[in-house]
């Protein structure tokens, strides 16, 4: 009989330890997923006023004449290409962020006028990737033709960096430089490195 309670007794100290315990450790597990799902999915690099990833900004040097195939006369010169590989905005000037943005997302929505076929090419961004134009259609390209030793270039990037963090992954910003100066990849790094991700 006694040994029939003390069996009892274990038993419904074991349900109580398990009913504490087992809810305890459903939630490590799920602080445990939730952790590793933040470090795989965070973006790697963030803007470090707003915290916020930034979107697809790319640097080239001009390895394919996109000076001459758009006919560039002064830089900077920007060219918005749409979805469909449309150029719907051109020219060389210092842009601010008003003024571009409006171009921007009328290219997203498909809006904007056709000021005819943009021209493909091909070049090798600073982070080592192939960047073919018509390999982009489907997404909203904004071409910086710019350079080293260009002080409208240069008062450009910082409306540029805001187009980047605004618009997210909803254009692509490649900024190709022009090499009038001969100028080398080192010399955009010196000069523009604050703005290139790797």
């Amino acid at each position: 009989m006694t040994r029939k309670r003390a069996e009892k007794k274990s038993k419904k100290t074991y349900k109580k330890i398990y009913s504490k315990i087992i809810p305890v450790i459903i939630i490590i597990i799920i602080i445990a997923i939730s952790s590793i799902a933040a470090i795989l999915y965070l973006p790697s690099e963030k803007n470090n006023e707003t915290g916020k990833p930034d979107g697809k900004w790319l640097f080239a040097m001009d390895t394919d004449n996109i000076v001459y195939k758009y006919q560039v006369g002064a830089i900077p010169t920007l060219v918005i290409i749409d979805k469909n590989g449309d150029i719907t905005y051109y020219k060389s000037a210092t842009h601010y962020k008003e003024q571009l943005l409006p171009n921007i997302e009328s290219a997203i929505q498909g809006t904007s006028e056709s000021l005819g076929e943009s021209i493909d090419f091909t070049v090798t961004t600073f982070n080592g990737e192939e960047f073919t134009l018509s390999e982009h259609k489907g997404e909203v390209i904004l071409l910086d033709i710019m350079g080293v030793g260009c002080y409208p270039c240069e008062l450009q990037m910082p409306e540029l960096k805001e187009i980047d963090q605004e618009m997210d992954d909803k254009v692509v910003i490649l900024s190709v430089d022009s090499c009038w100066y001969g100028e080398t990849e080192k010399d955009v790094r010196d000069v523009y490195g604050e703005y290139i991700l790797e």
